[in-house]
C-alpha cells in the first residue's frame, strides 16, 4: 500500500533533469519528501471537512468521503492507553498524536459500577459553566476533558476533586497517605484519617471495592472487600512488617484511559551508498511514503514544485504547480 521512496525519486530526476534543469541531490529530496508527504497528509482532513458538506454520489469507488476515510485509516490508531500521570487527572497522550479523536474511560475488571464511558471533549470556559449545575457537573457516568497541550489532557473529575457523592466519583489515578499507626502487621484493616489525606478531603469517595491496592507492607493482588468510613478492608491480611512509624502511601488501581487518535506519518528517507562518488541506492535503509498509492504522483508534483524553488528553476515549479490546480480541479469539481 505504501508508495515506494525510489521509485518518486527516480521520477523527479528525469523530470529536473530534463533540458539539464537540475540535480536533485539526496539530502534535498529528503527534505522535499517529507514536507510534501506532510502537505498531502494536512488536507486530507480539510477535504474531509469539505466533502462532508456536500451530498455523497453513493457510489462504490468514486464517493470522496468513502476514499478520504481509507486514506487516513492508514494512519489511525484505537485503544491507546493514556498514561494518569497524577492524581488530579492529567495524562499524557502517546507521542505520535496528530489529531486527537475519542476518550474512553474503561471500567476496572471487579469493581463495582465500573463502567465504561466517553469522555466528552470541552474548553475551559465551558468547565466553568458545566461545574455550576450538580445536573451538568462531569461525573463518573459523564466525564470530560481538556486539552492542555500537544500530549496532554486533563479528565474530569479526578480523585482530587470532592463530589460529595460516591456515585458520582471517578478513581482516575488515588494516592492515599497513611499516617503512622494506619497500617498493622498481618492485618486486613487500613484506617486512614481525613487529616493525613493528601488532598485534605475524604479521598475514600474515590476508592471502589475491587480496586487493585500497592504499597509498603500490602501483599501483591491485593484489593479493597470493604469501606466503611475511613477503614479499609483488605482482600489479603498485610505483610508481617507493615507496621508503619511514619506516613506511607498506597496507590490504588487507575481506571484504564484509553484514545484513539491519528498519528503522524513517519519520516521517509531515501537512503543511499555512495560508490565512486555516485550515490546507489540503498533499500534495507531506506523509509518509504506511508500515503496512500493513489498518492505516488501527487508526491512527484509536490516535490518538483519545491525543487523548482531550490534550483532557481521558475519554469520547472510553474509546469509542477500547473499539474498541481489541474489535478485538484478534477477532484473537486
Amino acid at each position: 500500500m505504501a508508495v515506494n521512496i525510489d521509485t518518486v525519486y527516480q521520477r523527479v530526476l528525469a523530470i529536473a533533469n530534463k533540458e539539464q534543469r537540475g540535480f536533485v541531490s539526496p539530502q534535498e529530496f529528503n527534505l522535499f519528501a517529507n514536507q510534501a508527504q506532510m502537505n498531502i497528509f494536512e488536507q486530507y482532513f480539510y477535504d474531509y471537512n469539505l466533502y462532508n458538506r456536500v451530498p455523497g454520489n453513493q457510489t462504490e469507488y468514486a464517493d470522496m468521503i468513502p476514499l478520504l476515510e481509507e486514506k487516513i485509516s492508514i494512519f489511525k490508531k484505537r485503544h491507546q492507553a493514556v498514561t494518569m500521570v497524577n492524581q488530579y487527572g492529567d495524562g499524557s497522550l502517546p507521542s505520535d498524536v496528530y489529531r486527537l479523536g475519542t476518550v474512553i474511560r474503561y471500567g476496572l475488571t471487579g469493581v463495582e459500577d465500573s463502567n465504561a464511558s466517553e469522555a466528552e471533549r470541552i474548553t475551559e470556559e465551558d468547565l466553568i459553566y458545566l461545574n455550576r449545575s450538580p445536573l451538568t457537573k462531569p461525573n463518573k457516568i459523564r466525564p470530560v476533558f481538556i486539552r492542555k497541550d500537544n500530549l496532554s489532557i486533563k479528565l474530569y473529575p479526578y480523585s482530587g476533586t470532592s463530589t460529595g457523592d460516591q456515585s458520582k466519583t471517578a478513581s482516575v489515578f488515588i494516592k492515599l497517605v497513611v499516617a503512622a499507626g494506619g497500617l498493622s502487621n498481618s492485618s486486613t484493616s487500613v484506617t486512614l484519617p481525613d487529616a493525613n489525606n493528601s488532598d485534605g478531603f475524604n479521598n475514600l469517595q474515590y476508592v471502589e471495592r475491587g480496586q487493585l491496592v500497592t504499597g509498603a507492607g500490602i501483599n501483591a493482588g491485593t484489593t479493597v472487600s470493604a469501606i466503611s468510613g475511613t477503614t479499609l478492608t483488605l482482600s489479603k491480611a498485610t505483610t508481617n512488617s507493615a507496621q508503619n512509624s511514619g506516613d506511607v502511601e498506597l496507590t490504588f488501581a487507575s481506571d484504564d484511559v484509553k484514545c484513539n487518535y491519528v498519528r503522524t506519518p513517519i519520516t521517509v528517507n531515501w537512503a543511499y551508498t555512495n560508490i565512486n562518488g555516485t550515490p546507489l541506492y540503498n533499500s534495507g535503509s531506506s523509509i518509504n511514503f506511508e500515503l496512500h498509492k493513489s498518492e505516488e504522483t501527487n508526491l512527484v508534483i509536490k516535490i518538483l514544485q519545491l525543487a523548482g524553488i531550490s534550483i532557481g528553476d521558475q519554469g520547472l515549479y510553474q509546469i509542477a504547480a500547473q499539474e498541481d490546480i489541474k489535478k485538484t480541479q478534477q477532484e473537486k469539481q
